[in-house]
């Protein structure tokens, strides 16, 4: 379910964000402590699940960190 997300946000998104999808066993998630097959980060936060597994929801998640990221950047 979280990986149709991440595809239809990287779709929505295109170049503005960087998607990578790796699996729980992968090299990637060893350093972290993952207690579902589904966990999400954005910038090394986590996403709670009921927005990473919502493409609306995952949407606007993103576009309030885009904006967020750009104010920090016009400062």
């Amino acid at each position: 379910m979280a990986t149709g997300v991440a595809n239809k946000m990287k779709a929505h998104f295109g170049e503005v964000i960087d998607v990578a999808i790796h699996l729980i066993d992968s090299p990637e998630a060893a350093n972290y402590v993952l207690r579902a097959a589904t966990t999400v980060f954005l910038n090394d936060a986590w996403v709670p699940l009921d927005i990473a597994t919502s493409a609306g929801r995952m949407q606007e998640y993103l576009e309030q960190a885009l904006a967020s990221e750009g104010a920090h950047e016009g400062s």
